[in-house]
C-alpha cells in the first residue's frame, strides 16, 4: 500500500501530454481571466454612475476571480516541478499556496455573492415597491464584508486539513484523491448547503423570468411611454444575472459531484483506479476555474453600459450617454 501511494506522485510531476496540455490551458484562462476581471473592476471604479448595488456585487465576484486565477497555477506548477519545500515551513506553504484552501475561500465568496445577487435582483425587479434587500451602496459594502467573513469561516477546514505529506512529497488538501475519502463529511456538508442556497437562487430567478416572460407583471407599474424600454432593460438584467449564476453552477457542479463520488470510495479503490481518477480530478478542477475566466464576458460584454464605458476609459472614445444596464 505504501509503494502504491508513493507511485501516485509520478502522475503529478510527469511532463506527459495530458499535464502539458493542462498547463497551457490554465495559462490561457489565467491571462484572459485576469484581463477581463481587471477591466470590469476598472470600469466600475472609474465610473460613478456604475457604482450600484448590483455592480458592487459583480466587482466582488471579479475580485474573487482574480485571486482564484492568481493562485490556481501555483499547485500545478509546483507539482510539475516535483519540488516542494519540506520541513517546518511545508505545512504553512501548503495551506496558503500549494493547496487549494485559498480557492475554497474565493469560490465561497463567489457563490455567496451570486446568492445575494439573486435576492437583490428579485426585490429590485419583482417586488420594487416593497422594502428592498439592499437599500443603498453603503449597505451593500457591509454585505460584501459579511460575505468575506462567512467565506473565511466556511473555508477553515480547507486550511486546517491541508498538510504536506512526506511520503508522496505533495501538499494534500481535503479535496485531494488521497484525503477526500477520509474527510467525506466535508463534501456532504458542502453539497447540502449548496443545495439549500441553490433552491433560493433558482426560486428568485424563476420568479423574475416568470414575471418578465410569462405573466408580464414586472413592469406593470411603468407608464405606457416607458414600458417597452423598461421591459427590455429588465429582460437584459434578468438574463445576464441568470447567465452568470447558471455558468457558475455548470462549472462548479462537476467538481462537487466528483468530490462526493470519491468521498464514498475506499482508499484501495482510489489507488486501484488512480490514473483515471487523477485525470478526472484535473479536468473537473480546470472546468471550475474556467468560470473565473468567463464571468467578465457575460456581464461585461453583454452590457451596453460596460461596453460604452470600456470605450471611454481604454479607447478614449466619448460615446453618447445611454441607459445604465445595472441600475435598480
Amino acid at each position: 500500500m505504501a509503494n502504491l501511494s508513493l507511485n501516485t506522485n509520478s502522475f503529478y510531476d510527469s511532463t506527459s501530454s495530458f499535464n502539458v496540455t493542462l498547463a497551457i490551458l490554465y495559462s490561457l484562462i489565467v491571462v484572459i481571466g485576469l484581463l477581463g476581471n481587471c477591466f470590469v473592476i476598472t470600469i466600475v471604479g472609474k465610473t460613478r454612475s456604475m457604482i450600484t448595488p448590483t455592480n458592487i456585487l459583480l466587482v466582488n465576484v471579479a475580485f474573487a476571480d482574480i485571486i482564484s486565477l492568481i493562485w490556481c497555477p501555483i499547485p500545478l506548477a509546483i507539482n510539475l516541478s516535483g519540488k516542494h519545500v519540506s520541513g517546518r515551513a511545508a505545512d504553512l506553504i501548503c495551506k496558503f499556496f500549494t493547496g487549494y484552501a485559498v480557492t475554497c475561500l474565493t469560490v465561497s465568496v463567489t457563490y455567496q455573492s451570486l446568492v445575494v445577487l439573486a435576492l437583490e435582483r428579485y426585490y429590485a425587479i419583482v417586488k420594487p415597491f416593497k422594502q428592498p434587500l439592499v437599500a443603498s451602496n453603503k449597505s451593500m459594502y457591509y454585505i460584501v464584508g459579511t460575505i468575506w467573513v462567512m467565506a473565511i469561516m466556511s473555508s477553515l477546514p480547507g486550511f486546517i486539513f491541508s498538510e504536506y505529506d512526506e511520503q508522496s512529497r505533495r501538499c494534500l488538501d481535503p479535496w485531494s484523491l488521497e484525503k477526500a475519502c477520509k474527510i467525506k463529511w466535508l463534501s456532504v456538508l458542502t453539497a447540502v448547503s449548496s443545495a439549500f442556497f441553490s433552491g433560493c437562487v433558482f426560486f428568485c430567478y424563476f420568479q423574475i423570468l416568470k414575471g418578465i416572460f410569462i405573466n408580464r407583471t414586472v413592469c406593470s407599474a411603468e407608464t405606457a411611454s416607458s414600458l417597452h424600454a423598461a421591459m427590455n432593460e429588465k429582460r437584459k438584467l434578468a438574463i445576464t444575472s441568470f447567465t452568470v449564476t447558471l455558468t457558475y453552477y455548470l462549472c462548479y457542479v462537476p467538481f462537487l459531484t466528483f468530490e462526493i463520488y470519491i468521498s464514498f470510495q475506499s482508499y484501495a479503490a482510489i489507488l486501484e483506479n488512480y490514473e483515471v481518477l487523477y485525470k478526472a480530478y484535473r479536468i473537473v478542477g480546470f472546468i471550475m476555474y474556467v468560470n473565473s475566466c468567463l464571468n467578465p464576458f457575460f456581464y461585461g460584454f453583454q452590457s451596453s453600459s460596460y461596453r460604452r464605458h470600456f470605450k471611454r476609459i481604454f479607447l478614449n472614445i466619448q460615446p453618447m450617454e445611454g441607459i445604465n444596464m445595472f441600475t435598480r
